[in-house]
């Protein structure tokens, strides 16, 4: 039976099996709960980062919460650490994770403001924890943000002064004698003139650096043939600075409701990855895989899941994807765009990269499987297309019961057949009786199951078998090793008992859809519990409110009278619709007869 208080368990390894996949690069990884997002961070190696949480002694109060609540992990791989470090900042300011609590603000990251409240704009280096349409960033570096505020000053010659100052000069400052400002102060120029140097700054803060580096260049130049070899250099530092500020554009530049593709094949299998980028923002990734059955061409795939991703997101604007000819004359009102260079090009780059990735690590999982598929053919007599379900019981007797069954084909898991049922407390007398109850149910409704898993040894196979009487289906279920030593399992099936290590490669479906199975049985029963805790589970049905339930025990006095009356008793007594009464029932006479 699977405890919901267990820390040490089967949860936890799968996790830190999970996080050993992950790829040796730069990145951002993320850990969730059975029900959200918990913690978003970023990592130089990515699994190198994530392992640790598992196997350092955790010395910290908050961490070793964090780390008792994860139940899933995944990551999204960068080009750098820099690419990294603004993701994974754009994903926190968009998701807020309860434990990045020291990342939500951005006292970390500086911004260039433009101050328009004024009739003649100030530009500024500011550090803020609130965005504002005034604000461009955050960059990365502050040194960097000031030398581009610099340059944008020597270029378009802006003030930066404050407003009191500002007012009360009667001649220019040093700022315009060093040629860094057109004195707006004195009226050394025309408000008009002024401002339109403004918008070209604009222009520049939302990606356009070419004009600061071309006009950089030239002067590098210039004093390159001159021999002052020390202001060149100098120059050409500011370059660099200002390049390192514009690769922050991957993920601050862009367009509203605009997605990235990137695709993979290998042979018949196929993965697709999402990039949604909204707001001039990076917002989510999505990973597709599939199969590729009738051998369609990479250009028939590409265009059959354009399709379909576009008529599942009818606000999309823009469609962005190195593939070359991309567009659909059925969607006249999106953008199709192929970039050649730029920031574009670059999230195009990233979309491949994770499509890569996680087609490798699916093609990697899928020969995970091959050996444990190879026993259940030859020894137990299974033949192609093996599915095998997992069955776990969460809860106790006289609580709350739960009975959760996971699905697991040769590729691995299936989570749309994944299942739960709540158990009636006439079945609830035993874990057996509840296994028995949820077997049951699920395969009456599923047709192409080939073996069953239990988890609970030789006395819950035998009990289960005898209850339930299928010859198409194979049983079998783990069990503990002689004296219950760490690593060992047994394997019973037919009257067969077979011994193995938990590192063994025949053992790994068989280890991964029990404990598959208790995880999602945890999350359920934690749900629930929950749920109980705050909500009357008859609340769950369709116009059923407190108040109707108060309307219940204010005539009856109990829920469980419900289960012997007719419906139209209880609707003459409360005035409520036969309909409601009836489904009403439904729900009380699963619990209580």
């Amino acid at each position: 039976m699977a405890s919901s208080t267990q820390k040490n368990s089967p949860v936890k390894a799968s996790i830190k099996e999970k996080v050993k996949s992950f790829p040796q690069k730069p990145g951002v990884y993320r850990f969730y709960d059975s029900n959200s997002l918990l913690y978003i961070g970023k990592a130089k190696n990515l699994r190198k980062r994530a392992s640790s949480y598992f196997t350092k002694t955790i010395k910290e109060y908050k961490t070793a919460k964090l780390i008792d609540r994860i139940v899933d992990a995944d990551f999204l791989i960068t080009k750098n650490e820099t690419e990294a470090l603004l993701l994974e900042q754009n994903l926190i300011k968009s998701n807020q994770p309860r434990f990045n609590i020291l990342l939500r603000d951005d006292k970390t990251f500086p911004y260039i403001e433009i101050n328009e409240k004024h009739d003649f704009p100030q530009i500024l280096f500011k550090r803020t924890t609130k965005a504002s349409k005034e604000l461009y960033g955050p960059f990365t570096s502050a040194k960097g943000t000031r030398l581009a505020i610099s340059e944008l000053q020597n270029i378009f010659k802006l003030r930066t002064c404050n407003d009191v100052f500002f007012s009360n000069r009667s001649r220019p400052c040093l700022q315009y004698q060093i040629g860094k400002c057109s004195a707006p102060c004195v009226d050394k120029i025309s408000q008009s003139d002024y401002l339109e140097d403004i918008n070209n700054t604009k222009k520049v803060l939302k990606g356009n650096f070419s004009e600061i580096i071309k006009d950089l260049k030239s002067s590098m130049k210039k004093f390159s043939n001159q021999q002052a070899f020390e202001k060149a250099g100098e120059i050409k530092t500011r370059i660099e600075m200002l390049r390192r500020i514009e690769e922050t554009q991957i993920i601050f530049s862009g367009g509203d409701q605009t997605k990235v593709l990137g695709m993979a094949t290998v042979e018949n299998d196929v993965s697709f990855v999402v990039i949604d980028i909204e707001k001039n923002a990076f917002s989510n990734i999505k990973r597709y895989s599939f199969k590729n059955q009738l051998n369609k061409s990479n250009d028939d795939l590409f265009e059959e899941f354009l399709s379909r991703l576009i008529l599942a997101s009818p606000k999309i604007k823009e469609i962005i994807s190195i593939k070359e000819h991309l567009g659909s004359p059925f969607f006249p009102h999106i953008k199709f765009t192929t970039p050649a260079n730029g920031s574009k090009k670059k999230w195009c780059d990233m979309a491949d990269r994770n499509a890569r990735e996680f087609l490798g690590l699916k093609l990697q999982k899928a020969n995970k499987y091959l050996l444990s598929i190879d026993y259940l053919k030859n020894k137990i007599g299974l033949t192609d297309n093996i599915n095998i379900v997992g069955f776990d019981v969460s809860g106790g007797v006289g609580d709350i019961q739960t009975v959760s069954c996971v699905f697991f084909n040769e590729h691995g898991p299936d989570k749309s057949r994944y299942r739960f049922f709540n158990v009636p407390n006439k079945h609830s007398e035993s874990d057996i009786s509840a296994l028995v109850y949820g077997i049951d149910k699920y395969l009456k409704n599923n047709f192409d199951i080939s073996v069953v898993l239990i988890d609970g040894g030789k006395t819950h196979l035998n009990a289960i078998k005898t209850s339930i009487d299928l010859e198409k289906v194979k049983f079998v279920s783990l069990g503990k090793g002689e004296k219950r030593k760490y690593g060992i399992e047994n394997l019973f099936y037919d009257n067969q008992k077979v011994e193995f290590r938990k590192d063994d490669s025949m053992s790994k479906l068989f280890l991964d859809v029990r404990d598959e199975a208790h995880r999602f049985a945890i999350k359920n029963f934690r749900s629930i519990k929950r749920k109980n805790l705050t909500k009357h589970y008859l609340q769950d049905l369709k116009g059923v409110g407190p108040k109707t339930i108060d309307k219940i025990y204010k005539e009856f006095g109990s829920i469980k009278i419900l289960a012997k009356i007719t419906a139209e008793q209880f609707s003459q007594k409360c005035g409520l619709s036969e309909s409601m009464c009836k489904n009403i029932q439904r729900k009380v006479k699963e619990i209580y007869n």
